[in-house]
């Protein structure tokens, strides 16, 4: 939603609404002072999340990291364990049947 008096075809205000431009710059400096301040809130708090945990003797928290692959391979069940019978097959010898 674009406030009243913005173009936003052309990213710019209409002239007349200079009022309403005010109101809106006003309204996202300060949207943007708390976004700032959160931002060094959460620092702030990793900061002491970690210095508590090694404080305790725990390993910091390794943040995940999602890995793209482009391997891909057809889902067969050569090799595997995923036939039945094979299965039953273990479970015997593991119980000494």
């Amino acid at each position: 939603k674009y406030p009243e008096g913005f173009d936003p075809a052309t990213n710019e205000w209409i002239a007349g609404y200079e009022k309403q431009r005010e109101e809106w710059e006003t309204q996202y400096a300060a949207a943007h002072d708390l976004w700032e301040q959160h931002k060094e809130f959460v620092a702030k708090e990793l900061e002491n999340a970690a210095a508590s945990a090694a404080e305790d003797g725990q390993a910091p928290k390794e943040e995940k990291v999602e890995e793209v692959s482009n391997y891909s391979s057809e889902n067969t069940s050569a090799g595997t364990l995923a036939d039945s019978d094979q299965l039953a097959a273990l479970r015997d010898q593991l119980l000494g049947k």
